[in-house]
């Protein structure tokens, strides 16, 4: 039977952890190695409602994008999620950067959602790591666009709710794209010729400093940006264990709520 450091193994080969940035912490982040594994839950994040629902379903391992542990914890207490997997008996593997940078991550991800919608006809890296990987990809368009109809385009691929952008200026001609929190590339992004940037959590310094520089930004969120992990580990990791139930959680969904401000509801 297959065991957490089969699938830890198997990740490593298409996500190697050694290329995990110096404050990520991916890897195996609860649980016994040498654990034997029958069924796998793939997530986005390892909520207590995922760890209910794998612990009802007799799952021993969970495979989620975000780390469980992130911080240093200076205190645990029981009803925390790393003690409840710990007294579920439940193993958690934590892909996060290594899979925002691999090959036939979260780029590549977004990439196929993203190319024939908006009309990518070119791609080059966006940052590009010591280990030669990409964080992003900047796209070129085969015809320009406005900022509100990038906005549209990329909002209903991603499945957003909500999408909040500014008018840079200008027309887009090259599009930076990066999963998660992207407000930091906003810099690198306009040095290297981009027009807009669609991300995740733009802080509100982002909006100004790259509206006074004539800089689309555009914030889809970190979820729907990334909601796509599942899927895509699920889909790389079945075929490699046949034998493993591996299903994505049902209980993955935005963990931010959004109110209709003016609603007659």
């Amino acid at each position: 039977m297959s065991t957490v450091k089969d699938f830890y193994n198997a990740i490593n080969e298409f996500a190697p952890f050694s290329t995990a940035m110096s404050w990520d912490n991916s890897g195996i982040i609860v649980g016994d190695p040498d654990e034997e594994v029958s069924s796998v839950i793939t997530a986005l994040d390892i909520t207590t409602e995922t760890v209910r629902e794998a612990h009802e379903k007799g799952v021993q391992l969970i495979i989620s994008h975000h780390p469980v542990i992130f911080h240093p914890l200076k205190s645990l207490s029981p009803d925390s999620v790393p003690a409840m997997l710990i007294r579920y008996g439940i193993a958690a593997i934590c892909v996060h950067t290594p899979f925002d940078m691999a090959p036939c991550g979260m780029n590549k991800g977004l990439r196929d959602i993203l190319w024939d919608k908006l009309g990518f006809c070119d791609a080059e890296p966006l940052e590009v790591t010591g280990d030669g990987l990409s964080i992003g990809m900047i796209y070129t368009l085969a015809s320009p666009i406005e900022p509100e109809m990038a906005a549209e385009i990329i909002g209903n691929a991603l499945g957003c709710t909500v999408v909040r952008f500014n008018r840079g200026g200008r027309v887009i001609r090259r599009l930076a794209v990066s999963s998660g929190a992207g407000g930091s590339l906003c810099a690198l992004a306009a040095q290297k010729g981009a027009d807009a940037l669609a991300a995740g959590d733009f802080k509100h310094s982002d909006f100004v400093d790259s509206l006074n520089s004539g800089f689309t930004v555009i914030d889809c969120g970190h979820y729907h940006t990334e909601r796509i992990f599942s899927g895509m580990m699920k889909e790389l990791l079945s075929p490699l264990f046949p034998d493993v139930n591996i299903t994505e959680t049902s209980k993955g969904d935005d963990p931010v709520s959004y109110y209709p401000v003016g609603s007659e509801d």
